[in-house]
């Protein structure tokens, strides 16, 4: 058992022991997630929510952390066989949707985008519903239309936007543009243009900007262009590599500001090109074309647990500390705790954010049960 001395503040190592579930406990959280996948909640919070007073009113109110309680629900939910995600879609949210699905598939509708258009509407006066994106509600309605019986339709390019897009080629290859959907938006503006004027463009549906760029890069790749900003160089890739290398050995401490520095030498980079243009154009990388290739390389390099910082020893002596008093009652607020061990860890060097440090006290309580 853990001792706490009241003189200092702290507590006797020991071992850290989790806080049994009472059956009603159980049978209070397993109502909670049964009646988020029956609909009966909008989401995970709100059953949380409801979960957590449920508790309170049975008198277990306290016993185990929010984050305990939601881990609980979610392994409930996995072992009814439903996701563990928010992304449901409710019953009355089904019927809705697949009611515009059905009138996709009887041409109602031109697509599912201006289905998805009215079907946000009849969404809005739903009582459970969730905040749909744009995106997410195309793909649904969409997805339910082809398993209705929606055949997929695709819409060759017809020449005169061929000849547009061979216009266009040459002036991504060389720069003008700094991504495909920049020359993809000029495409559209061209098209409507002619659509307007009635000279050649009649009979060119609208396309989507996704749908144009891929089309224009087949197009350069087929007149032999050169697609040098979507492809990354092998000087490029030595700076990408160097920063691996400097942030597997610790000298970062973060992805995101391995990242950042990797950005600003391909910056540097850059500017070195626009001194000499026999060099190339700049590349002009984002920083999220620089993170998504920083990922890249240093998965295919068999880098593990490369995104992540562990924890060194003494944070997790520090941790198991914090979980103790957490257990001997010393701070009965988990967040409270977890805030606490930030500023602990901060004042001594170690950068770590509230979720992190609640996550090691979840851990620690853990491998403290387990050695027993």
């Amino acid at each position: 058992m853990r001792q706490k001395n009241h003189a200092i503040g702290h507590v006797k190592p020991g071992l850290a022991r989790p806080i049994p579930w009472h059956t009603k406990e159980k049978r209070i959280v397993l109502l909670g997630a049964r009646g988020l996948w029956n609909g009966r909640f909008e989401s995970e919070g709100a059953a949380l929510r409801a979960s957590r007073a449920a508790l309170a009113r049975a008198g277990f109110g306290g016993r185990h952390t929010t984050e305990a309680i939601r881990d609980r629900m979610r392994a409930e939910s996995r072992r009814l066989g439903k996701p563990p995600s928010r992304a449901y879609y409710t019953a009355t949210e089904s019927r809705i949707i697949d009611r515009f699905a059905r009138a996709v598939v009887r041409h109602e509708y031109h697509d599912a985008t201006a289905a998805a258009r009215v079907c946000r509407k009849s969404l809005a006066r739903c009582k459970h519903s969730f905040p749909r994106t744009d995106v997410a509600l195309v793909a649904r309605i969409w997805e339910r239309a082809l398993e209705f019986g929606r055949k997929p339709v695709r819409v060759h390019f017809t020449p005169e936007e061929l000849r547009v897009l061979r216009e266009l080629a040459p002036e991504v290859s060389s720069g003008r543009f700094r991504e495909v959907k920049d020359a993809a938006r000029v495409f559209q503006v061209r098209m409507a243009r002619k659509r307007r004027a009635g000279t050649g463009g009649n009979k060119a549906p609208v396309r989507t900007l996704e749908s144009v760029a891929v089309k224009l890069k087949r197009v350069a790749s087929k007149a032999g262009l050169a697609w040098g900003f979507r492809d990354w160089s092998s000087e490029e890739d030595r700076v990408v590599d160097r920063f691996i290398g400097l942030y597997a050995k610790g000298k970062f401490r973060s992805f995101r500001g391995a990242s950042k520095a990797c950005q600003i030498a391909l910056k540097r980079l850059d500017a070195a090109r626009l001194k000499h243009p026999e060099r190339g154009r700049p590349y002009d990388r984002s920083l999220s074309a620089t993170k998504q290739r920083f990922r890249q390389r240093a998965l295919s390099k068999g880098t593990k647990m490369l995104l992540f910082r562990r924890w060194r020893g003494v944070e997790q002596d520090i941790a198991a500390r914090y979980a103790g008093m957490y257990v001997a009652g010393g701070r009965p607020d988990w967040l409270d705790l977890a805030h606490a061990l930030r500023r602990e860890l901060r004042g001594l060097g170690y950068p770590r954010t509230v979720r992190a440090c609640g996550a090691e006290i979840n851990r620690a309580l853990k491998r403290a049960a387990e050695d027993r």
